[in-house]
């Protein structure tokens, strides 16, 4: 079975296009290069000891953030065989040993030898310990890389898991837009690693760390005492072992019911459900509901939320830490931006459910649907946003920035929300249906949605920039925040009625790509040509990738 498996994945890689796969391929081989960089640069022993601590310890990190970031991508998924009259925990086992088969594994196994390296060089004796280690730190890392992205599902099933799987994307997403301020200082001080090696408190916490067990017990066997070299290498394979079967009995098919269980009402649901209710009786009253709703309750819909307010709050921590100043005050200009595109694939996040629209489709129906999202988002990331941006005013004392922060986020939360609403219709992505969801991004890919935020939000917003740039040199700043109202509003809804109008045109064809995916849908599309939108859509198709088997 284990060889099938092995042969299906190959097979599902040569028909996955993914867009980060030389990406992925350049960091693998620089981090390898730079892995033995370190270890034959290092002056002495000792200091080689405390760098292949450290890039252990960095290599098993990249493998528990790495299918997080890439959705897992080439990876197969449990629930492919739910129904299938196989043995279970066979499966999860048998899906553990694909993921050690690839580029990625081959690479950390060129790393992990920097350790065989080491106890050679260090007392041929010890060779044999460096090499198990090198082995044990393979299968942890991989191991241990699945079963988090595994278990980061999992925990959404739980209100509590929720919070954690979102701190972690709000951890990761902060990184992925300032890791460089922590990250510098290391290149810099790269020279004096290879001299004098990690020292002082991160030494004592490497050395704690089980990915530096392998290397303690070759230096123990080095200094002659065996009994402490095999009490450690013992006690990170016995890890290893745990890890392994944890991770098989998690990656096993399960057919249990998906969603959090909840015993009490969400807070605020008196406010969309009571006798009288703020919402108008109405059908953009309705979608507004819905979407509140969604947004506050689904625990896929509720991480983005969440990560959007954590990346954050993350990032302005960053900025204080830092003594970057400046990036704190516009946390919450940064939630905005998350948000956004976190709601750029709504419609994939809704999945099949699209069908209730097509077949009650009314003359206002789509328009009502396309302003609920939008308004539903400027509700739920506008007040918070401001509150994250008001209290790192506070804590910094940064009063003078009030009204470029106030002008930021007028006319990013107005041009993201449209941005959003536009791409969750031109490139909609499927993932897994709300009721078949396993892992915490399963709601679809989002490259595509990403990038052009990226690119077009600042172009977007150039009219209150230059107003704001212009009001600073003028001692006005103040004058930019009526222009960004005039900027975002009507960005947001000249957006939205792109949106609703391209929905409009091309319902059924929407609902079609999120129903069957790519292959199918790339026949209601012409092959060139076409409009700016036709060549976004086909960009889409061409680089986002499909999470659930196509046609299912």
């Amino acid at each position: 079975m284990v060889e099938l498996l092995i042969r299906l994945k190959f097979t599902l890689g040569r028909h996955t296009r993914s867009g980060t796969r030389w990406l992925t391929v350049i960091l693998l081989v620089g981090g390898t290069s730079f892995t033995w960089f370190l270890t034959l640069a290092a002056a002495s022993d000792a200091v080689r000891s405390s760098l292949l601590m450290l890039a252990m310890a960095v290599w098993t990190a990249s493998w528990l953030l790495g299918p997080t970031i890439t959705n897992g991508v080439g990876v197969l998924r449990s629930q492919y065989f739910t129904l299938l009259p196989l043995d279970r925990n066979r499966v999860g086992l048998g899906l553990l040993v694909t993921m050690f088969v690839g580029f990625g594994p081959a690479m950390t196994l060129v790393s992990a030898a920097a350790l065989a390296w080491h106890a050679y060089v260090s007392d041929p004796a010890t060779l044999f310990l460096g090499l198990l280690g090198m082995l044990a730190l393979v299968v942890f890392s991989v191991s241990l890389g699945r079963l988090v992205f595994r278990a980061l599902g999992a925990a959404m099933h739980s209100r509590l898991g929720m919070e954690i799987a979102s701190l972690q994307w709000g951890l990761i997403v902060a990184g992925l837009f300032f890791g460089w301020v922590a990250v510098q200082p290391a290149f810099v001080a790269v020279g004096n690693l290879t001299e004098q090696g990690i020292e002082g408190t991160a030494a004592t916490v490497l050395a704690v760390l089980p990915t530096s067990w392998p290397v303690l017990a070759v230096d123990a066997a080095a200094a002659g005492s065996w009994s402490a070299a095999f009490t450690w290498l013992g006690a990170f394979v016995l890890l290893t072992v745990v890890t392994v079967l944890v991770t098989g009995r998690l990656l096993a098919p399960s057919v249990s019911t998906r969603g959090v269980r909840r015993r009490s009402r969400p807070l605020g649901s008196g406010v969309l459900e009571r006798r009288r209710s703020w919402l108008p009786d109405t059908p953009l009253g309705a979608v507004v509901g819905k979407e509140l709703r969604s947004w506050w309750r689904d625990p896929w819909r509720g991480l983005e939320l969440r990560s959007a307010l954590y990346a954050g709050l993350f990032i302005g921590l960053l900025g204080l830490l830092t003594e970057i100043p400046q990036v704190m005050l516009f946390s919450g200009v940064f939630a905005v931006l998350i948000m956004g595109m976190g709601g750029s694939n709504m419609y994939g996040h809704d999945g099949t459910a699209l069908w209730l629209t097509v077949v009650g489709q009314d003359h206002d129906t789509l328009r009502a649907d396309v302003r609920g999202r939008q308004i539903a988002i400027a509700v739920l990331i506008g007040p918070l946003a401001a509150l994250l941006s008001a209290a790192a005013i506070v804590v910094s004392g940064e009063y003078w920035s009030i009204p470029y922060v106030l002008a930021c986020l007028t006319v990013f939360i107005g041009v993201s929300n449209g941005l959003a609403s536009l791409l969750s219709v031109v490139t909609v992505t499927p993932g897994v249906d709300p009721h078949k969801r396993v892992d915490a991004n399963d709601t679809g890919d989002v490259q595509v949605q990403v990038w052009t935020m990226l690119l077009t939000i600042p172009l977007l917003s150039a009219p209150t920039m230059a107003v704001l740039a212009w009001g600073a040199i003028q001692g006005m700043p103040w004058i930019a925040v009526p222009v960004a109202l005039l900027n975002g509003v009507p960005a947001a809804w000249l957006l939205g009625r792109i949106a609703h109008r391209r929905l409009e045109s091309r319902l059924p064809e929407t609902f079609t790509r999120i129903r069957y995916g790519r292959e199918i849908a790339r026949q209601s599309l012409s092959t060139a040509g076409g409009g700016l939108l036709d060549r976004l859509e086909r960009g889409a198709l061409a680089t986002n990738e499909e999470i659930k088997p196509t046609g299912s």
